[in-house]
């Protein structure tokens, strides 16, 4: 399976590998005409002979049966465009474009169903055994963590995205019932945001904070059950409930959740990246395979812009 592969920043380090495991062969990789760092790139993963000086434009010259696209995001739609000019299947990191404008200048292509969307919790073990368990669940209540290290919507929209994706990837779409935006007018910028959403079988509450000190989690209390995904690499099962009644030592009633089984993602490559890579080249066959489209995607994008919809959000610059 013959790729070309664009772009050179960290995250290629944890695509080659999994790609190469995955019978991939780098017929061409550049980013930026005469770029050093993807020249360092292609010498680690031998293949100085497949660097394209030219960057990116050369790539596509190539004889190459699918394509890869790993650049910072507000250099993809441009190169994303010109790859789906191509006719040939496109992989793109996420979330593609941080503004739906953008987005609805491809979204027509006619070769808009060639595309793959990189959100790659979407292939992790944990995740794919919760949307089981969630297919059989007759529906409950959701709670969704959204944490960052960063600041603001510039994170939510390029971070938080990924938890908003695994959430429709999990249960569906759902509506929003309300949503609270905390503005900071000082920064133009918003602090956090939490919503009341609903679909069919769910009622989910999202909560986003700015610099909060936790962890990103999906909670899901349905029937007589807890599924836990916190950190999103270990899913948690829990059924029942162990009370322990007040004693001198601890003076306090007890409610402990009765763990029935835990399940770790464990990979020698960065959480989902070696599934998600076996399911490009099954895409790239048109063999049935586990896809995010770019109308996911869209579609996702959409939903966070929904969420933190306010005067802030209006204007906003990114970075």
């Amino acid at each position: 399976m013959r790729l070309g592969f664009i772009g050179s920043g960290d995250i290629s380090h944890f695509h080659i590998p999994a790609l190469i495991n995955n019978k991939f062969s780098i017929s061409a990789i550049g980013s930026r005409p005469n770029s050093i760092k993807c020249l360092k790139l292609a010498e680690k993963y031998q293949l100085s002979n497949q660097y394209c000086k030219g960057g990116w434009e050369e790539v596509l010259s190539y004889d190459i049966d699918a394509i890869m696209i790993c650049v910072e995001v507000k250099a993809c739609l441009k190169i994303l465009k010109a790859a789906l000019d191509k006719g040939k299947k496109v992989f793109v990191e996420k979330p593609v474009n941080f503004e739906l404008k953008n987005l609805n200048k491809i979204k027509n292509h006619k070769n808009i169903k060639n595309v793959f969307v990189g959100y790659n919790r979407r292939f992790y073990q944990t995740t794919n055994e919760l949307k089981i368990l969630c297919s059989k669940s007759s529906g409950g209540t959701i709670t969704v963590n959204i944490p960052d290290s960063g600041y603001g919507i510039q994170h939510i929209i390029g971070n938080g995205c990924h938890m908003i994706d695994l959430l429709r990837y999990l249960v569906g779409d759902f509506k929003i019932v309300n949503n609270i935006v905390a503005e900071n007018k000082e920064k133009s910028d918003i602090n956090y945001f939490s919503a009341l959403c609903r679909n069919q079988k769910w009622t989910i509450l999202i909560n986003a904070h700015s610099m909060k000190p936790s962890n990103f989690s999906i909670s899901i209390n349905s029937d007589k059950n807890v599924y836990e995904l916190k950190p999103i690499e270990k899913l948690s099962i829990y059924e029942g409930m162990n009370i322990i009644e007040p004693s001198k030592k601890l003076p306090l009633r007890q409610y402990i959740p009765n763990l029935k089984y835990s399940l770790f993602e464990n990979s020698k490559f960065k959480p989902g990246f070696d599934n998600m890579h076996k399911n490009f080249r099954l895409f790239i066959n048109n063999e049935k395979s586990n896809v995010c489209s770019f109308q996911d995607s869209y579609d996702t994008l959409k939903c966070c812009w929904d969420l933190i919809k306010s005067d802030a959000s209006k204007n906003f610059k990114f970075k």
